[in-house]
């Protein structure tokens, strides 16, 4: 009976509560206001266009603004372009490689020959191995990089999963591209941590 009576008495309180009128609740479409739309192009907008300034490229720009690296020094070693057969290096000096059996490894401003022909296999195939000889060098590096790029010549290759292991089982981190992509990563890393990125690039005539 105790609670029949309280359930009456809510009951009673919330009939007594004044009702919400519809309005309150929901905006008409009559009510809702119209607003004109505001042209903010020039109508004349042949004279704007006829009298833009265009930008000029060597001045710079937008674009050149929010380059973060532009006021770093370079690498004290860098590829500045990659050859048929051979690179071009930042100091002048052209690394050729006609024959197609030496490579380059550049780590710590330094550039070294790096003659692959006898230890790498599967540049036909696609899937390329080098044996553990043909990398030992890298284990004698000291203070040694963190990141290795391998550039494997001028087609799109993978490095066997047994080299990788090799590799990383020296403590590098490694990444692998064909060899143009692998000299224009090392130019971008290498200018921001120097010490911490080196390349081992093969011909990029293979």
């Amino acid at each position: 009976m105790a609670s029949r009576h309280i359930q009456r008495r809510l009951f009673s309180r919330l009939l007594s509560r004044p009702s919400i009128s519809r309005s309150s609740l929901y905006l008409l479409p009559s009510k809702i206001p119209h607003r004109k739309l505001q042209i903010t192009i020039p109508l004349n907008s042949d004279k704007v266009i006829n009298n833009a300034t265009p930008i000029n490229p060597s001045k710079g720009g937008p674009i050149q603004d929010f380059d973060l690296l532009q006021d770093l020094p370079r690498p004290p070693m860098a590829i500045d372009s990659v050859l048929e057969d051979g690179f071009l290096l930042s100091d002048g000096t052209v690394f050729e490689c006609k024959d197609r059996t030496l490579g380059l490894v550049i780590v710590d401003g330094q550039v070294f020959e790096w003659d692959f022909a006898q230890y790498c296999t599967g540049l036909d195939t696609g899937l390329v191995d080098i044996c553990k000889d043909g990398v030992k060098m890298l284990s004698l590096l000291f203070p040694r990089p963190e990141l290795l790029l391998v550039g494997l010549g001028g087609k799109s290759r993978i490095l066997s999963e047994k080299t990788r292991a090799v590799l990383m089982g020296m403590g590098y981190t490694i990444e692998v591209t064909d060899t143009q992509n692998g000299a224009n990563n090392f130019e971008l890393l290498a200018t921001e941590r120097p010490r911490q990125v080196m390349a081992m690039l093969l011909p990029p005539g293979i």
